[in-house]
């Protein structure tokens, strides 16, 4: 049955108007829901409005700056290119590491070196696993909502000096500086990228430079860098420099017993003084005679005090102060000492 909201009259629920005053029935329907939506709270109604606002925020967010959205970014700006994303994506959590013009042409110049790469860095960044970068939160955006960032790994330089007064550069700026020969230094950190790296440096009072790409990046957080040219022009110089000395000891050997025959010359000279520690190079040789070869091969021997059977050999080293004889030793040698005397004789 339905009832008249107007008389109270009882009706059919198939009449859709009161048989006693002739209103409509289906008002009361409308009146039920209007009265559904005035009983409910206003503060449930706003609550519910500022739920699905804060729902959809969130999703949009997560799209414009959620972790994987930022990855994508990353990678994209690395394959497009684009700088001025980088810059504002790259946030190093060590503040020494600087990201310029400079540092980012550096990276860019290294991933067209080596395109692949950007997978390697794109799985990297979604696996959240150590590589050349990695993903962190850095402060918030609109003060709720994590804003992440790209971190990148700081790579460190080591040299060591050839000569004096060392500098190294960029194009743009002075990178270091090495005061004595022979010293080792490291710089940076850096970010990942392939540098045009210049060293400056005085050998014998002898300016020589020299510019090298390096590449800055790999599983070693510390990088090596080798000048080739400056080496070799400091090896041979030191071998010039190795020779004049023995000419002049020659020569005053020479003058001495011209005086007096019966005169021994003692010296105290190697002609290859880092035969007994380390494994030579064929560039250590360069600029010596056969001569110089066969006494620098058994000055290896002679170290150990070896009794040359050879009365030239025997007089040479016998005249040298480090010079012991030893008739016990038996001719053992270290296996770079072993790897140099084969060196040696090969280029006799």
């Amino acid at each position: 049955m339905r009832k008249c909201l107007s008389c109270q009259e009882m009706n059919s629920e198939k009449q859709e108007l009161c048989t006693n005053c002739g209103t409509s029935l289906s008002l009361r329907r409308a009146h039920t829901k209007k009265s559904f939506i005035q009983k409910t709270p206003l503060y449930q109604i706003v609550l519910a409005i500022v739920l699905v606002v804060a729902a959809f925020g969130y999703i949009v967010m997560q799209s414009e700056y959620g972790k994987e959205a930022v990855a994508e970014q990353f990678v994209t700006a690395l394959i497009e290119q684009d700088t001025s994303t980088l810059h504002e994506l790259i946030v190093p959590k060590d503040s020494r590491i600087t990201i310029d013009k400079d540092s980012l042409q550096a990276l860019l110049t290294l991933i067209e070196k080596n395109p692949s790469l950007v997978q390697t860095i794109e799985n990297s960044l979604k696996e959240q696993s150590d590589g050349m970068f990695t993903m962190r939160a850095f402060g918030k955006r609109l003060g709720l909502f994590p804003r992440y960032t790209i971190n990148p790994t700081g790579y460190i330089v080591e040299v060591e000096s050839p000569g004096n007064e060392t500098v190294l550069s960029t194009a743009n700026s002075e990178i270091g500086y090495i005061k004595n020969e022979g010293e080792v230094a490291e710089f940076g950190p850096f970010l990942a990228g392939i540098y045009s790296i210049k060293m400056t440096t005085m050998i014998h009072e002898e300016t020589v430079s020299e510019e090298i790409q390096a590449n800055v990046f790999g599983t070693d957080q510390t990088i090596n860098l080798t000048f080739a040219s400056i080496n070799e022009i400091a090896q041979t110089t030191k071998n010039l420099h190795i020779q004049e000395t023995a000419v002049i000891n020659k020569v005053v050997a020479e003058k001495e017993i011209e005086k007096d025959p019966t005169t021994t010359i003692y010296n105290d000279y190697f002609i290859l003084p880092k035969s007994a520690d380390m494994y030579l190079k064929a560039s250590d040789l360069k600029g010596l005679s056969k001569s110089d070869l066969r006494l620098a091969r058994n000055e290896i021997y002679a170290r150990y005090g070896y009794v040359f059977k050879s009365k030239e050999l025997q007089s040479y080293f016998g005249s040298q102060t480090w010079y012991s004889p030893n008739e016990s030793y038996n001719g053992s040698l270290t296996e770079w000492e072993k790897y140099n005397v084969d060196l040696i004789q090969s280029k006799e």
